[in-house]
């Protein structure tokens, strides 16, 4: 098995561990991953789920669980100066409202039931778990949003309880409430601030100086109604094509599990959308590619894309986890999946974790050295 870390790698635009820019929350960097011995990988003959940073731990002992991105790319401090005058608003009553605009300079974020801001320049990344010690320091990069809480795998270390403040950046996460012990304790000068609804937990765990921001976070949570603040429905339940829309104006790239439960959301402006559309369109007619394996556990997560314009909305789901049943469908005729199809739904915080033979090759990022390796320290 193998499990995939999202670590940063280059795009046609920058050929550096970290994007250049974190723009706006329409308009976000992608998540890169850690170096991945390709050769290593499983057959597709063979029909392994990949989990691929369990590869990697296997391969190379490192498990990282940090991918960060900011403003600037360098490491800096992403909360921002004037954290007191970006305060984000209390819970919404309005659960069902599409679309909610952040306050300025923060952004929204989903997770299962729950929707909450955090300011723009946070990145996103694995928060430290149990085997923190595996790796090297993760401080560099400032704040993050913890993602893939509960797909990702863990590698099986078990790490002193005492965390060094080199490997705890600020957080946000949420899980499950009953969730376990994250398998170390807080240093002084750290504290978490928490609130729990509808069974899940979200925590902001911060160093005290940050306690207005943490509380700020804590105070945004809103319960997600039949659609979240960046426009994803939150269950993909009979979501069918009413209109093609060549021509999107907005969208939203929404990633949910094997229940239907929402795990990211994205808004996209209209050149985003557009770019979205035109990889899926260009993909060939047909299904797959498949596996002839038969894994009772079917996707682990698939993405559904929002496309918008004044006259309809339309949703396009893209599978690519799965043994069988893998492409794109709600675009006119079914789709095969393709690696510019996948990447250009790849983009954090939905982040690829496991996958069957050929299509999971095309949906993880080229392998590139990790951000937080020691041969490729990113450059302020």
């Amino acid at each position: 098995m193998t499990d995939h870390d999202p670590t940063n790698q280059p795009d046609d635009r920058a050929q550096r561990a970290l994007r250049d820019t974190l723009r706006s929350h329409a308009d976000g960097p992608i998540f890169r991953p850690l170096h991945l011995d390709v050769s290593a990988a499983p057959s597709p003959r063979r029909w392994t789920r990949w989990v691929p940073a369990a590869a990697v731990v296997a391969l190379v002992a490192l498990a990282v669980p940090l991918v960060l991105s900011q403003t600037g790319g360098g490491p800096s401090g992403a909360v921002p100066q004037q954290a007191s005058g970006e305060t984000a608003p209390a819970a919404s009553s309005q659960a069902d409202a599409p679309t909610m605009a952040a306050s300025g300079g923060w952004r929204w974020e989903s997770y299962k039931v729950l929707s909450y801001q955090v300011p723009t320049t946070w990145g996103y990344g694995y928060a430290p778990d149990s085997a923190w010690c595996v790796g090297e320091g993760r401080t560099a990069y400032g704040p993050i949003v913890d993602v893939a809480t509960e797909t990702r795998v863990v590698a099986a270390i078990l790490c002193p309880r005492a965390i060094p403040l080199d490997r705890l950046p600020m957080f946000v996460s949420v899980r499950a409430a009953g969730a376990a012990d994250r398998g170390y304790d807080l240093p002084a000068g750290w504290s978490a601030a928490s609130t729990e609804l509808n069974g899940y937990r979200l925590e902001v765990v911060h160093p005290d100086a940050q306690q207005q921001v943490a509380d700020e976070i804590v105070a945004s949570v809103r319960p997600i109604g039949a659609m979240d603040p960046n426009g994803c429905p939150a269950a993909p339940t009979s979501l069918t094509p009413a209109y093609d829309i060549t021509d999107p104006e907005a969208g939203s790239l929404c990633q949910y599990d094997h229940t239907n439960q929402l795990l990211a959301s994205k808004p996209l402006d209209t050149a985003a959308a557009a770019d979205v559309r035109t990889a899926l369109a260009a993909a060939p007619n047909g299904s797959g590619p498949d596996e002839g394996c038969s894994d009772t556990r079917g996707d682990t997560t698939h993405v559904v894309v929002k496309l918008v314009n004044d006259l309809a909305t339309q949703y396009v789901t893209v599978r690519y986890a799965g043994c069988r049943g893998n492409g794109t469908t709600g675009l006119g005729e079914p789709r095969k999946l393709t690696r510019e199809a996948c990447q250009a739904i790849m983009v954090q915080p939905v982040v690829f974790t496991s996958g069957y033979g050929t299509a999971a090759t095309l949906c993880m990022p080229n392998p590139t050295p990790s951000a937080v390796a020691p041969s490729a320290k990113p450059t302020k």
